[in-house]
């Protein structure tokens, strides 16, 4: 046999997923189709890539070096398909991108290359107006439960990611050093909020905050992150937290038992735009990159590991 990226893709995903199941799940193969293919690989390379473990698979000596040079090849081989893509492209109108400030839409920026002009909306209603009528090419938008997206016949989509909502509480708060916290512990807690939109983020707050058995004591309303850490760190009120990003001093990110608060992120386009032709190539390096943002983040990789990860990306 010869080794071809398919080959280097399956081993990669394997040492992310840290299991052979993961890893099939997230190949959309079978988990013994994975280890066989597997099996013909360290047969090819004369040694094993990979110890079997109570919880999973973890890498031999030799695996981590294949790993890290497998890595830096698919890099390579993607940057390569961007540049032919966006040469072949260059000519054209820029791919007009706009989205909520989310981590996906810098990805998908730095996806898409030179060729693009993008802009921060958050409002839904405006991004799904503005990609209908074909001012917009491709846009990153989110949903949250009760208040689903909709689109016209003119617009495909996709998930991203299905993320959970972490809390953040000042560092003296009695659970601060907690794993995890349930919901129900913050009913006594004063809240920061971000002003009410159409996403439908506040309401699912609400609702799930009475499933709990209490109403929020909502204090201060700010859309504004560094706003809402320094009333975490000052006034002592608890706050909704995307997973994603460093925890500034003063402030412990947590996340909450059995993830009762989520967003989902959803990447919209027009069909008959130029960058329709591209999106499965575009969510592979926007979910790489989000993964390895992920591994960057202490509490997030933690909670990832712990099975996390099927509830991000289940459909």
């Amino acid at each position: 046999m010869r080794l071809e990226v398919r080959h280097l893709e399956l081993v990669v995903a394997i040492a992310d997923c840290g299991s052979l199941r993961k890893a099939a799940a997230r190949l959309h193969l079978t988990q013994p189709a994975v280890t066989t293919q597997l099996k013909r690989i360290e047969d090819h390379l004369g040694g094993v890539l990979f110890l079997r473990t109570a919880d999973g698979v973890r890498p031999t000596p030799m695996g981590v070096d294949f790993v890290q040079e497998a890595r830096s090849m698919l890099a390579q081989f993607h940057a390569l398909e961007r540049v032919t893509r966006r040469n072949a492209h260059s000519s054209g109108a820029p791919t007009r991108l706009a989205g909520i400030p989310a981590h996906h839409f810098g990805l998908l920026v730095s996806a898409l290359g030179d060729n693009v002009t993008s802009r921060t909306i958050k409002e839904t209603g405006t991004l799904t107006a503005l990609l209908t009528t074909g001012e917009l090419d491709v846009v990153v938008m989110r949903q949250f439960p009760g208040t689903p997206l909709s689109f016209p016949s003119n617009v495909g989509h996709r998930l991203l990611t299905r993320e959970p909502i972490f809390v953040g509480v000042p560092d003296h708060h009695p659970h601060a050093g907690s794993s995890q916290i349930g919901l129900e512990a913050l009913a006594d807690d004063k809240w920061v909020m971000p002003e009410p939109d159409d996403s439908g983020m506040n309401a699912h707050f609400a609702r799930q905050c009475a499933a709990a058995g209490f109403e929020q004591r909502i204090a201060h309303f700010s859309s504004e992150a560094h706003v809402a850490l320094t009333l975490i760190r000052e006034s002592g009120a608890v706050c909704p937290l995307y997973p994603v990003g460093g925890t500034p001093a003063g402030v412990a990110r947590l996340p909450l038992e059995g993830n009762p608060l989520v967003r989902e992120v959803v990447l919209a386009w027009r069909v008959d735009a130029p960058v329709a032709e591209e999106i499965d190539d575009l969510c592979e390096q926007v979910a790489a990159g989000y993964l390895k943002l992920v591994g960057e983040s202490e509490v997030y990789a933690r909670w990832w590991r712990d099975e996390g990860e099927r509830f991000a990306l289940s459909p």
